[in-house]
């Protein structure tokens, strides 16, 4: 057959291939394919549906993704409402009222100031706002954790503020200075602007004013933050009925720290609060520093004799009803003075919310006739109970 004849040879008459004709219907087709289509906006989150669909199908790894997708949105949403819920609600809260799990609050150093002649220390800490305040009840202490302070590892340690719980934007503690010390060694690097961090708070001793009548109180210089908060606030509550008698303990009797502002509040408050001293030493007192020995100085290791004349009794009578009333003593010290007068705290103790039993009670003040409820030794409250 003749090619050229048009007959065969899939050519048309016209001298074009068959085969070009369908290649250009092809090529329109997929035109008006192209235009029927919606335009892609991302060639790759457009492809994220399918792709999660396939794994969540996926024969092998389908389970795992779908339990590993519930997991991951459930923590997704879960701290979302943590943090800007939960947390801006905590933030309206006075520090001591906060929720446990509440981030840590970080206060910043104002300045620090040396009791002269002393080992003590006054730090005074901004808090995060001008309106914040501690609202803690008394007697409470709070977890400092300072941070990486000169190349030092943080450390984290109960301290008492010493400031009142309604006092605004401010946070202050009175801190001994130790040597080895750790968490006394970054707090005294400290430089102002630099800050610690607050955690939870831990109410010690349920103080309430018109509570206990007559109230004793014990501490070393280590225990003068006590002393110091519980003045504060009673000093602040004119409408407190209560009597505290309190023995402060220092090695000497020249420069007893704190010992101006401890005056001070006895002298705002007569006949509410009272203040004696017990001294290892004398040193040089100067004929006008105030101190007379066996009037409201004693010298020596604490005894019976310095217990009568500067603490409640026993058993003291109520003025209104008449009834016999037991005062609360509060001792806060080392061991080695608490053995003598109350017998050493359980090392047990250390992790409850308890004085320790019943055997380990001792020492004069047992004999004197104080029962083991009326005596209260701070440092051994440390039970999840205790905290606010």
């Amino acid at each position: 057959m003749d090619p050229s004849s048009g007959n065969g040879g899939g050519t048309s008459s016209s001298g074009f291939s068959t085969f070009s004709d369908s290649k250009y219907h092809e090529a329109r087709r997929r035109k008006r394919q192209q235009l029927q289509q919606p335009q892609r906006w991302s060639y790759t989150l457009q492809d994220i549906p399918g792709i999660i669909r396939k794994a969540f199908n996926d024969v092998n790894t389908g389970y795992a993704a779908r339990v590993a997708a519930f997991f991951g949105v459930t923590t997704g949403v879960s701290f979302s409402l943590y943090k800007f819920f939960f947390v801006r609600l905590q933030n309206d809260r006075p520090l001591a009222k906060r929720s446990r799990f509440t981030p840590h609050v970080p206060v910043t150093l104002l300045d620090k100031e040396r009791i002269k002649g002393t080992d003590m220390f006054l730090f005074r800490f901004a808090l995060p706002n001008s309106y914040d305040y501690c609202g803690y009840e008394p007697i409470s202490s709070v977890q400092v954790t300072t941070g990486t302070v000169r190349s030092m590892t943080p450390v984290t340690r109960w301290f008492t503020p010493t400031s009142h719980p309604q006092q605004r934007g401010i946070i202050e503690f009175a801190v001994k200075e130790r040597d080895p010390g750790r968490m006394a060694a970054r707090l005294r690097s400290l430089q102002r602007g630099e800050q610690v961090y607050l955690g939870r708070w831990m109410r010690e001793f349920p103080y309430q004013n018109n509570t206990y009548g007559e109230l004793g109180l014990i501490c070393t210089t280590s225990g003068a933050s006590i002393a110091l908060q519980l003045m504060n606030v009673m000093d602040k509550d004119k409408q407190d009925n209560t009597q505290l008698k309190f023995l402060y303990c220092h090695h000497t009797a020249k420069d007893i720290p704190f010992r101006s502002t401890f005056e001070a509040y006895a002298k705002r408050n007569p006949g509410r609060i009272s203040v004696k001293y017990d001294v290892m030493s004398l040193g040089r007192p100067a004929a006008d520093d105030g101190l007379h020995l066996g009037e409201n100085v004693f010298l020596g290791h604490i005894d019976p004799t310095i217990v009568r004349k500067t603490l409640p009794p026993p058993v003291v009578t109520n003025g209104e009803t008449g009834e016999p009333v037991r005062p609360k003593i509060l001792i806060c010290g080392p061991q080695r003075m608490l053995l003598p007068l109350c017998g050493r705290v359980n090392m047990l103790g250390n992790y409850t919310y308890w004085q320790g039993p019943f055997y380990k009670y001792c020492g004069f003040l047992k004999d004197m006739g104080y029962l083991r409820n009326q005596v209260y030794k701070f440092g051994v409250s440390t039970h999840l109970t205790a905290y606010q």
